[in-house]
């Protein structure tokens, strides 16, 4: 077999690996309640403490395509949120769903990979999120991955007003 076909078939194995183990520790874990979600504020209420979360998901298993994925999404919302950061407005959690206490993120996300997830809440209520969804087709190319993550962000920012 030649090398190609070997690490070919070494990365199959591994990627389904990857995916078994995925599906039978969510089949194993014991059912936690899931996050507040879809409260929706009252439309004759002002608005208080509304906030913007840029989540990164990940596990304890990393690569350094996982790596970069995180790395390239808080240089996005550092350069282009930096005074929102500031402010207190939006939030980075960089959030390791392996971690105990974090497993109900990937039911309430629907999660099945590393992820950039943008979450709204409106006084400690989340009210809507959003799935990044293309940032791994965007990797390898920083500046489409820096442009997605903050175009992004200001497209979900920018619906919640309205």
């Amino acid at each position: 077999m030649n090398p190609k076909k070997l690490i070919t078939a070494a990365l199959l194995v591994f990627a389904l690996g990857s995916v078994g183990y995925m599906i039978a520790r969510e089949s194993n874990s014991q059912s936690t309640p899931a996050p507040k979600t879809a409260v929706l504020p009252d439309a004759n209420q002002p608005i208080q403490n509304e906030q913007f979360i840029v989540y990164y998901f990940h596990g304890d298993v990393r690569c350094a395509t996982c790596m970069k994925l995180e790395a390239y999404a808080k240089e996005a919302v550092d350069t282009y949120f930096a005074d929102d950061l500031k402010a207190g407005k939006i939030q980075w959690k960089p959030t390791n769903v392996d971690t105990a206490g974090n497993e109900q993120f990937v039911k309430h996300y629907s999660l099945v990979t590393k992820s950039v997830i943008l979450s709204r809440t409106v006084n400690g209520e989340e009210v809507s999120s959003k799935n990044l969804d293309q940032i791994w087709q965007l990797v390898s190319d920083k500046d489409k991955y820096l442009a997605y993550i903050r175009d992004g962000v200001k497209e979900f920012s920018t619906e919640a007003q309205k």
